[in-house]
Order: C-alpha cells, then sequence, then structure tokens
C-alpha cells in the first residue's frame, strides 16, 4: 500500500491525494483521455453525415413504355417510334450520316461523343440508352426519380404533381413559362454549329421552322386537357 490520502483545503475531491495518490490517479486518467483524443479526431476526419442526395439518371423508353402506350392517353411511344428522334442514333450509320462524318474528319459517327451528344439520349454518356437515339427523356429530363405515376402524374392536383416532377429531375418545358426553356432545349441539338447542319439553304429554311413552333407552342398533354 502507498501513503495515505490526506485533506488539504481547496481542493475539490472529498480525500485529497498525496503526490503518490495523484500520480496514481493521472495515471489512471490516461487511457481515458486517449480514447477522447481518438473520439475527436475521428469526428474532424469522418465524413458529413449529411443524408447524400439522390440525382435522377437516365432509365431508358422502355419505362416510359409502359404508360404512354396507351391509345387512352395518346400512345406517345408510337408516335415517338416514327419520328427522326427514334432513328437518331441509327442515321450515325447510315450513308448520309457516314459521309457527313467524313467531311467533319469523324471516322465513326456512332461511337464519336460529339455526334453522340445529339443523337442519343444522355449525350452518349449512359451506355443503356444510346442504341435508342433521342428518347422521352432526352427532351423531358432523366426519369429515375420521377418516372413512376405516382411522382409526376394526376387527374386532381395536377400542378402540383407537375412541380413534384420537375424537383425530381423533370425538364420544366411545359406551359407559357416554359417557352424559354423549349427553345433553348430544342436549340442545344439544333443549331447552325452543328456538323450535320444542311449546306442548302432551302434544308436550312425547311428545319428551323418547326424550331419556332416548338418553342411558341404551349403543349397540352392529354392527361392535363379537361
Amino acid at each position: 500500500m502507498g501513503p495515505p490520502c490526506f485533506k488539504a483545503r481547496g481542493c475539490p475531491l472529498e480525500p485529497v491525494r498525496t503526490e503518490y495518490c495523484h500520480r496514481k490517479q493521472a495515471m489512471q486518467k490516461k487511457p481515458a483521455i486517449a480514447a477522447s483524443a481518438v473520439a475527436i479526431l475521428a469526428l474532424l476526419i469522418a465524413e458529413p453525415t449529411e443524408p447524400r442526395r439522390n440525382f435522377p439518371s437516365f432509365i431508358g423508353v422502355a419505362a416510359c413504355k409502359k404508360c404512354h402506350e396507351a391509345d387512352s392517353i395518346g400512345n406517345q411511344h408510337k408516335i415517338w417510334l416514327g419520328s427522326p428522334h427514334a432513328r437518331a442514333h441509327q442515321s450515325l450509320s447510315q450513308e448520309k450520316g457516314l459521309e457527313i462524318a467524313r467531311k467533319a474528319g469523324i471516322e465513326d459517327p456512332s461511337r464519336n461523343l460529339a455526334c453522340l451528344k445529339c443523337h442519343t439520349t444522355g449525350g452518349g454518356k449512359t451506355e443503356g440508352t444510346i442504341t435508342e437515339g433521342v428518347g422521352c427523356e432526352a427532351c423531358h429530363g432523366p426519369g429515375s426519380l420521377y418516372h413512376e405515376f405516382s411522382n409526376h402524374a394526376s387527374f386532381e392536383a395536377r400542378e402540383n404533381m407537375y412541380r413534384k416532377a420537375v424537383s425530381l429531375g423533370m425538364y420544366p418545358i411545359l406551359g407559357y413559362d416554359g417557352i424559354k426553356a423549349r427553345e433553348r432545349l430544342c436549340r442545344y441539338c439544333h443549331t447552325e454549329g452543328r456538323p450535320c447542319y444542311p449546306e442548302s439553304a432551302e434544308e436550312r429554311k425547311r428545319q428551323k421552322l418547326p424550331l419556332g413552333l416548338i418553342a411558341d407552342f404551349v403543349f397540352k398533354h392529354p392527361i392535363r386537357r379537361r
């Protein structure tokens, strides 16, 4: 046993230790101090605990088709299939597409990002949507978060559901408020700077006309009609 402990004035402890007792107590505290230091260090280097935000991603035409091939709401999938957008990627491997690519110094347009950025959904960076051409999400936005019916469509609270869909990744291109957004979206690809811009003045004029109509026309989705 060590020497006895004595009381001393001003000490917060009830029995005041002798030098021996104080030294012993300090040694007992060292593991706790070390553990506290490790815990503080862990907090300093730890990643933020805020929940990670889920970003929308492209999921492909097949997901949209589940609902949008119904004739009761206009069968948008069928309309898309008959449009040049559905054949946009395919056109890169056809004679005209290859000829334009050669003039631009591009060996394989079907694999070149300069071509894929406008001939595919996702700009050629989403493998699963490349071959579908310019699909639904190229104009409506990546649908991984809003594609479920309950996240973008409603027969009752239409405006509320549209705002919800926009917050989940849908592009805000509907209605009067979306006129400028639609124009910017179309002109991102349909611009004079693209390699496949028509050489013929007549063809350039023909292509500019629908762009103006698209920008000015206020779309009414069949499900939103009264």
